[in-house]
C-alpha cells in the first residue's frame, strides 16, 4: 500500500495540472485578444485578402477635341497579352516552339523575351505585350482555340491614338508607357483626363472560385473628362502647311514656330513648330531633327555634338513656342514706340537722323542699313518702317531706364505668361541696374541684349494692337464630363491695361503705314487692312562663345588654320488684321535661316505670315474688300471665246482689257490661250487661233529668282508670257517664288504667277 500516492500527492498533482491548464487557458485568451482586438485590422485584410477577390475596371481616358470639333486624342479598347509560366510548364510545353514563332511574328517582340517569360520559376503572371490592338488579339484567341493553350491569358485595356498623326503635336503631347501624361496638354490637364478606375470585389469559396453575385459589390469606373481647345484644326495646318515650307525653304537648322491668337481674347487658335512629329510614333526620331544636330559643333574641340537618343528625342518632341527664348530683333520695337508714346517722349512728328550707326557713351552700333538712311530727318513713322537702329537707340535713352523697365514689366516681357501649357521658360532681360548702362539701354530698344519666348513676344504684341490691354494666352476652352456637362471653362483674363486706347490706336496706324508701304510690303495682301513687324536678330551671344572657345582652342594647338564662326540670325515676324480692328494676331520665327538664301525678317519670316493670313482671314469669314487702286490691278475672268467669230471675239476681249493676238487666216477662233478658266490682269494678252493645224509656241520656263518688276514684264513681254505679280510692288522689289518651276515647258501666252518682296530687314 505504501506505493500508491497520497492524498497530498494528489493535491499537488491537480494543482500542478490546473495551473497549466489556467496558463495554457490565460496565454490562449491573451492570443486571443491580441488577434482579436489589438491586431483586428492586420487580420481581417489577411482574411479579407484570402476570402474576396478584386477585378480592375479601367477607366476610360478623357479624348481632346480642337474648337471645331476634329478628335486630336483618343483612348480605343486594346489588350494586354499575359502568360502564366507555371501553366506553360504543366501544360503546353510541347507547343513551345510554335508559341514562340506565332508570338513573335504577332506581337513584334523578341523570341528571347518570350522565352525568358516561359522559364520564369514560381511566376504566374508574365506579360510579354501591352496595347495589342483587336486583330491580333482575335488572331492570338485563335491560336489558342486551335492549340488548346491554357497559359496565355489576355485582359482588356485600353490604348491613345492620335487621328491626326502630327497635327497640334507639340501641343496636344502623349502619354508615358504607364499611361499617365508625359508632355503637353495630356500632362497638364491628366488629373482631369485620367478618370478614377472602378473595382468588383467579390467573395470566394476554397476553391478560390467567385462566388455567386449577391456576394460581390461593384464600385463603376469614373471615366476622365474631355479637353476642348482653343487650337482650330484648319489654322493649325494652315500654320504647319506654311512654316514647314518656309523652314525647308531656307534651309532653317534651328527651325522655327508660328503661333496665331485671338487679339481681343488671348486663345490661341494655331501653334505649329517645324518640323513637328507624328505622335503615334513618338519615340522614332525624324531626319530633320537627325540632320540639324549632325551642324552642331563643339568649339572646344572643334568637333561634332554627339546627342544621346533622349537628348534627340526632346529636341524633337520641344515646343519652341514657350520653351525656347531667342533674341527678338525689330519686332521688339513695338514695345519701345508704344512706352515712348504712351509717355510722350515722342510723337509722330518727332524726327531722327542715321547716319548707318550711332554712338553711345564708347561704343559704336551700327544700323542694318550701313550707309545709312539718309541724313536728312525721319519721321516717327519712317524710322518704324526703315527699322531704323540708331532712331530706337535714340528713343530708347529719351524713354530712360526707369520707364523702359516699367514698360518690360507692363508688357509682361519679365515674366512667363501663364499659358495653360507645361514647360513654358522665362525671359533672359536685363535688369533695371543693367538698363542704367545706356549702351544696354539703346540695345535694349531696338531688339537685342535681351532674350525672350514666342509667346511672350506675341502676347506683349498683341497688348499694343488690341487697345493696350495685356491678356493671358490659353489653349483650353473649356473641359466636360462624359455627359457633356462643363466641369471647367476658360474665362478671357485681363492682367493689366498697359497703355491707353489712344497710344494702341497710334500704333495700329504706324504698323499698318509698314505694310502697306511699298519698300516694306512683304506681308501685303490686296483687299485686307494689316498691320506688321519684322526682326533680324543677331544671335550674338552664341558667336561670342564660339569664337572665345575657338581662340581657347587654337591657343591649346598653335598652327592651326584661322577660322570664324559664321553669324547667326533669327527672322521674325509679327502682324495683325484687320488693322483698325484686331481680330488675330500671326507671329513666325524661323531660327538660324541659311544666310546664303536669305536671313532677314522682312523677307523669311513675312512672306510665311502673309501666307497663313490669305488662308485664315477668309476662313474666319474676313473677305477682301478693294481700293479704287487695287480694283484696277485685279485679275479678271477670260471669257470663253472659242466658235465666235474672230472679229466677235476681238470685240470681246476688248470690251474687258484683253488684247487679242490672232494666229491664223480662219474666220473662227478654234482655240485660245490662255483658257476661259483662267483669270489675268487687264493688259494681258491672249493668244487666237482661227486654224486647227497652226503650231504653237512651246517656251522653257526661265528661272526669274532676284529679278526685279520690270526686268520681269521686258522679259515676258519679249516671250510672250502672261504676267500676275503679287506681294510688294516696290521698284526695289525681286522675285520671291514664282508659280511655274524653272526649265519647265510651257505654251507661249501662259500665265505665271511671281511673287516679289523686298530683300532687306525693314518688310
Amino acid at each position: 500500500m505504501a506505493d500508491l500516492p497520497s492524498v497530498k500527492m494528489k493535491k499537488r498533482a491537480n494543482l500542478i495540472v490546473l495551473m497549466g491548464t489556467f496558463l495554457l487557458a490565460l496565454a490562449v485568451t491573451v492570443n486571443l485578444f491580441r488577434i482579436m482586438v489589438i491586431n483586428t485590422k492586420f487580420y481581417q485584410d489577411k482574411a479579407d485578402s484570402n476570402q474576396f477577390g478584386t477585378t480592375t475596371l479601367p477607366a476610360s481616358r478623357g479624348s481632346i477635341y480642337s474648337s471645331d470639333g476634329k478628335i486630336l486624342a483618343q483612348s480605343a479598347t486594346a489588350f494586354t497579352v499575359i502568360i502564366d509560366p507555371v501553366t506553360f510548364q504543366k501544360n503546353d510545353f510541347e507547343n513551345k516552339d510554335a508559341m514562340v514563332s506565332f508570338l513573335a511574328d504577332n506581337l513584334e517582340i523578341s523570341e528571347d523575351k518570350i522565352l525568358k517569360a516561359m522559364n520564369k520559376e514560381d511566376s504566374r503572371y508574365e506579360v510579354l505585350a501591352k496595347q495589342v490592338e483587336m486583330p491580333v488579339k482575335n488572331d492570338i484567341v485563335e491560336f489558342m482555340q486551335e492549340h488548346e493553350i491554357s497559359s496565355l491569358n489576355i485582359e482588356e485595356t485600353t490604348k491613345r491614338y492620335y487621328p491626326q498623326d502630327s497635327l497640334a503635336s507639340s501641343v496636344v503631347g502623349f502619354l508615358n508607357y504607364d499611361g499617365d501624361g508625359q508632355y503637353g496638354i495630356e500632362l497638364k490637364y491628366d488629373e482631369y483626363l485620367s478618370g478614377v478606375d472602378g473595382v468588383i470585389i467579390s467573395a470566394k469559396d476554397a476553391l478560390n472560385q467567385q462566388m455567386p453575385y449577391r456576394y460581390s459589390k461593384l464600385y463603376d469606373a469614373k471615366d476622365g473628362n474631355s479637353v476642348n481647345l482653343t487650337i482650330d484644326s484648319m489654322i493649325q495646318y494652315y500654320c504647319e502647311s506654311a512654316l514647314n515650307s518656309t523652314v525647308e525653304k531656307y534651309a532653317a537648322s534651328k527651325h522655327g514656330c508660328a503661333i496665331v491668337m485671338n487679339a481681343k481674347t488671348g486663345a490661341i487658335l494655331g501653334m505649329a513648330n517645324a518640323p513637328g512629329f507624328d505622335v503615334n510614333n513618338k519615340g522614332i526620331i525624324t531626319d530633320e531633327i537627325i540632320e540639324s544636330s549632325n551642324d552642331d559643333i563643339d568649339y572646344t574641340k572643334m568637333e561634332p555634338i554627339e546627342y544621346s537618343e533622349a537628348e534627340l528625342l526632346e529636341k524633337m518632341w520641344k515646343n519652341k513656342a514657350i520653351s525656347t527664348i531667342n533674341e527678338p530683333g525689330s519686332v521688339f520695337k513695338v514695345f519701345t514706340s508704344s512706352a515712348a508714346l504712351e509717355e510722350k517722349t515722342v510723337s509722330f512728328e518727332s524726327t531722327f537722323t542715321c547716319g548707318g550707326q550711332y554712338k553711345v557713351l564708347d561704343t559704336i552700333m551700327k544700323c542694318h542699313d550701313s550707309s545709312g538712311h539718309g541724313l536728312s530727318l525721319l519721321t516717327f513713322k519712317e524710322a518704324l518702317a526703315n527699322s531704323c537702329n540708331p532712331s530706337f537707340m535714340q528713343i530708347g535713352l529719351k524713354l530712360g531706364c526707369e520707364k523702359f523697365s516699367y514698360y518690360a514689366d507692363a508688357f509682361g516681357l519679365r515674366e512667363k505668361t501663364g499659358i495653360d501649357l507645361p514647360g513654358e521658360v522665362n525671359s533672359i532681360f536685363a535688369t533695371d541696374s543693367g538698363l542704367e548702362n545706356d549702351v544696354t539701354l539703346a540695345s535694349s530698344a531696338f531688339g537685342q541684349t535681351n532674350k525672350l519666348t514666342a509667346i511672350q513676344m506675341i502676347t506683349g504684341y498683341t497688348a499694343a494692337i488690341n487697345g493696350g490691354y495685356l491678356l493671358q494666352p490659353y489653349v483650353v476652352e473649356s473641359i466636360v464630363d462624359s455627359e457633356q456637362n462643363t466641369v471647367k471653362k476658360t474665362e478671357k483674363k485681363v492682367k493689366r491695361q498697359v497703355i491707353s486706347e489712344e497710344t494702341s490706336a497710334l500704333m495700329r496706324e504706324a504698323l499698318q503705314n509698314n505694310v502697306d508701304s511699298k519698300n516694306t510690303g512683304n506681308a501685303y495682301i490686296s483687299g485686307y487692312k494689316i498691320g506688321g513687324k519684322s526682326g533680324t536678330a543677331e544671335k550674338l551671344e552664341k558667336l561670342n562663345n564660339e569664337e572665345a572657345a575657338y581662340k581657347k582652342f587654337i591657343s591649346e594647338k598653335p598652327g592651326l588654320q584661322a577660322f570664324s564662326p559664321v553669324k547667326k540670325y533669327i527672322a521674325s515676324y509679327c502682324a495683325f488684321a484687320p488693322a483698325d480692328d484686331p481680330e488675330i494676331v500671326v507671329y513666325v520665327m524661323v531660327d538660324e535661316p541659311d544666310n546664303s538664301i536669305g536671313y532677314y525678317g522682312g523677307s523669311v519670316a513675312a512672306p510665311c505670315v502673309r501666307q497663313i493670313m490669305e488662308n485664315v482671314l477668309p476662313y474666319m469669314g474676313y473677305y477682301p474688300e478693294y481700293t479704287e487702286d487695287e480694283l484696277l490691278t485685279m485679275d479678271i475672268r477670260i471669257p470663253d471665246v472659242e466658235d465666235m467669230e474672230t472679229s466677235q471675239a476681238i470685240e470681246e476681249l476688248k470690251k474687258l482689257g484683253f488684247e487679242a493676238d490672232v494666229r491664223g487666216e480662219g474666220d473662227n477662233v478654234v482655240a485660245q490661250v490662255p483658257s476661259f478658266t483662267s483669270s489675268m490682269p487687264a493688259g494681258g494678252k491672249v493668244i487666237l487661233y482661227t486654224e486647227h493645224d497652226y503650231p504653237s509656241k512651246d517656251i522653257i520656263m526661265p528661272d526669274l529668282k532676284n529679278m526685279k518688276i520690270k526686268e520681269v514684264n521686258d522679259l515676258f513681254a519679249e516671250l510672250g508670257l502672261n504676267l500676275i505679280t503679287t506681294g510688294s510692288q516696290s521698284e526695289k522689289a525681286i522675285v520671291f517664288s514664282q508659280s511655274v518651276a524653272e526649265n519647265t515647258v510651257i505654251k507661249e501666252g501662259t500665265i505665271v504667277s511671281v511673287h516679289f518682296g523686298i530683300n532687306n530687314q525693314t518688310g
